[in-house]
């Protein structure tokens, strides 16, 4: 579902657009030069698969499956691995639960509004505020200069960590991408569906950055509009199971920004998140076999999904 603020720009409700509406939105108008290129591909816990199974004491056996938030029909080819561990699980968590059947509550537009008198030109500048106005013309829009700055980061595309992924998407044709595909398909199954983030904690992940960061994360990105930004393949990073070089895209983009900034970012994207999906997924293992479909960005490393479920004591196997 999709509301209208105000006639500036469109933001989806629902919490699984917040990590995908840069890839739907994402303004055209840089043309392609040579791919760049990592000064080092890091060498990390779980760097390389796609799934993985889960064993140990006191839990059924289960698979955590690293996902690619997009529709396209390479990525919904599913090796027969990952068929095979989903079929035969009784429940399924992701990171949200997107219940189509879920009563729709009227949007808040005091939820990304700027407290007091502040503006967002005060917070990023009038040079970004002026980028960010003659992007948003070129698409009819204008910025409402009394919007939270990581509302814009989300719809100019920050989502993608600073780097454009020239792979051409092919469409799969379900209109989804791939979590609300599986989870799709996991109801008409009659499996047990949970989501490991509430719909607030969903929303909080970037309304809970401060303000001062959260325009951080915004003239980055403006500016990478500005410059013209890296671009990586990245669909085909994560068909061939490289979540090394994912890692090392998101230690790039971190080393773009302000040191404060870069670690607040980590910890409320990536760490914090890891260490409580872990805590919500282990007692579903303990009640059933339980198949996790969570972004793939969040299985490896030393603070990875998949590290922490190993220091609990879990036997973790990757399968592909």
């Amino acid at each position: 579902m999709s509301v209208r603020l105000s006639g500036a720009f469109t933001v989806l409700r629902r919490p699984w657009p917040l990590v995908v509406l840069a890839a739907a939105l994402l303004l055209a108008g840089c043309t392609p030069r040579q791919p760049y290129v990592l000064s080092e591909r890091p060498e990390i816990p779980f760097g390389q698969g796609r799934i993985w199974q889960v064993e140990g004491d006191g839990i059924e056996t289960s698979y955590v499956f690293g996902t690619m938030h997009v529709d396209d029909k390479r990525v919904m080819d599913l090796p027969e691995v990952v068929e095979t561990a989903f079929a035969g699980v009784e429940i399924a968590a992701f990171e949200v639960d997107m219940d189509p059947d879920a009563e729709e509550e009227a949007f808040d537009f005091e939820r990304i509004r700027l407290p007091g008198d502040e503006t967002l030109e005060d917070l990023i500048g009038a040079r970004s505020f002026g980028i960010l106005r003659w992007h948003l013309k070129r698409s009819m829009q204008q910025p409402k200069n009394n919007v939270k700055p990581w509302v814009f980061w989300e719809y100019m595309g920050g989502g993608n960590w600073g780097f454009v992924n020239y792979d051409d998407l092919e469409p799969s044709g379900h209109g989804m991408v791939l979590d609300a595909w599986l989870q799709d398909r996991a109801r008409k199954a009659g499996k047990e569906i949970v989501g490991l983030e509430t719909e607030q904690e969903h929303f909080d992940i970037y309304d809970k950055i401060p303000l001062d960061q959260q325009a951080d994360l915004l003239k980055l990105t403006l500016d990478r509009y500005a410059a013209r930004k890296p671009f990586v393949p990245k669909v085909q990073l994560y068909l061939d199971g490289d979540l090394a070089s994912f890692e090392g895209l998101w230690r790039e983009y971190l080393s773009w920004l302000p040191p404060d900034t870069a670690a607040t970012v980590d910890a409320r994207l990536i760490v914090d998140r890891n260490r409580i999906m872990v805590e919500r997924m282990v007692p579903l293992m303990e009640r059933g076999s339980t198949f996790v479909a969570v972004g793939a960005a969040h299985m490896a490393g030393d603070a990875g999904v998949l590290s922490l479920l190993e220091r609990r004591g879990y036997t973790v196997t990757s399968l592909r």
